[in-house]
């Protein structure tokens, strides 16, 4: 796992076009991939530099196959620590053999172009572990 470049990525439940323009005009974040329209945008501080965090619409999330949004009483959803993999299935299995509780098995999101896997630690933080390696 490469925890030195675990970005952020906010899921924007009410108005994604909204949250773009904030940190595009507001903010003079400038988008690397993705538009106004979203569902995904990633952000950078300049021009050719890499991105420091990403909104993603999340209406979006329950195409993977195990997520859920909390539900009653609990905070919902609202960021996710993004955690990039070089060997996404070696990684999933240490982490399931040392007890994480994962939302799902490893899954193909074809609309998404990746693969990935969902956990959250013992507070309910939301982490997603994906593939990438550029296979």
């Amino acid at each position: 796992m490469r925890f030195n470049e675990t970005t952020i990525r906010i899921l924007v439940r009410k108005d994604y076009g909204a949250c773009f323009d904030f940190y595009t005009r507001t903010i003079g974040l400038v988008p690397i991939w993705g538009d106004r329209n979203g569902p995904y945008t990633s952000f950078a501080v300049k021009e050719g530099e890499p991105p420091c965090f990403a909104i993603f619409a999340g209406t979006n999330m329950t195409m993977f196959k195990g997520y859920e949004q909390p539900s009653g009483s609990t905070q919902p959803d609202t960021i996710v620590a993004v955690i990039p993999s070089n060997d996404l299935d070696k990684d999933y299995s240490r982490l399931k053999e040392a007890g994480v509780q994962f939302l799902g098995e490893p899954q193909r999101i074809e609309n998404w172009g990746m693969r990935c896997v969902y956990f959250r630690d013992p507070e309910g933080n939301l982490f997603e572990l994906n593939d990438a390696s550029g296979i």
